[in-house]
């Protein structure tokens, strides 16, 4: 079987999502196989035009994916799997294979998630403090308090989703 460039893009994004969720976490392996129950890997080839809503559910049927694979593979792993972690992966894997590819122009780039972390947070809150950005912990965030902090997300003004990580710095993340 060749090695296509799909190929070569999806484990490149699988080994970015895992290195970003890795502290205190799993390992690559475990991401991997994570990650290939679900149907992220089909973007690749997908032209499909989602709305944001529907991309809502791709995200919450993918993550339930992620977090029941996890779960499967080592309950004590699934513990940890929280909805902000599989919501960190989805995000590292489309922001890796489609938003960069793509320079964020298409359908998918414009309307998926960023990777939402401490950093990206915390600087957020310095000029948007009403939002309360600053109170949540990505790592421990459930269903429901990952999407009232994308919606609050959403209410900074973008023409892009992915350009409100301008709040996220590579420095800080050292």
């Amino acid at each position: 079987m060749p090695y296509t460039f799909n190929e070569h893009l999806h484990n490149y994004a699988v080994w970015a999502a895992a290195r970003a969720v890795a502290r205190n976490f799993t390992n690559t392996a475990n991401v991997k196989s994570a990650i290939e129950k679900t149907e992220l890997r089909s973007l690749l080839d997908s032209n499909e035009k989602f709305s944001i809503a529907s991309f809502d559910q791709f995200h919450r049927e993918t993550a339930g994916k992620i977090i029941a694979h996890l779960k499967f593979i080592d309950n004590e792993l699934g513990e940890k799997a929280s909805y902000g972690r599989a919501a960190k992966i989805i995000a590292i894997y489309i922001k890796t294979a489609i938003v960069i590819r793509d320079s964020g122009m298409s359908n998918l780039a414009r309307i998926a998630h960023p990777p939402i972390d401490r950093i990206l947070l915390t600087n957020a809150n310095k000029e948007h403090k009403k939002l309360g950005l600053d109170r949540y912990n990505w790592t421990q965030l459930s269903e429901n308090e990952y999407f009232e902090l994308v919606e609050k997300l959403r209410t900074i003004e973008f023409e892009s989703f992915w350009e409100v990580e301008r709040y996220w710095s590579p420095i800080q993340a050292e």
